[in-house]
């Protein structure tokens, strides 16, 4: 009996941009008060990072 080897299928970096886009466009409909951080790696997306802040009344 063969060990079974799943592959999980890249994403392409077009696909990669087009899903950070549509996700900056929701999060702009929802007034996001903070900021987004997108780490390139060697010209592809490596991280994107979410921070927002919370105001105190």
């Amino acid at each position: 009996m063969s060990a079974k080897v799943l592959l999980k299928p890249k994403t392409k970096k077009t696909d990669k941009l087009k899903q950070l886009n549509d996700y900056l466009a929701s999060i702009r409909k929802e007034n996001f008060t903070g900021y987004i951080k997108v780490n390139f790696t060697q010209g592809n997306i490596g991280r994107v990072e979410k921070f927002e802040e919370i105001l105190k009344k």
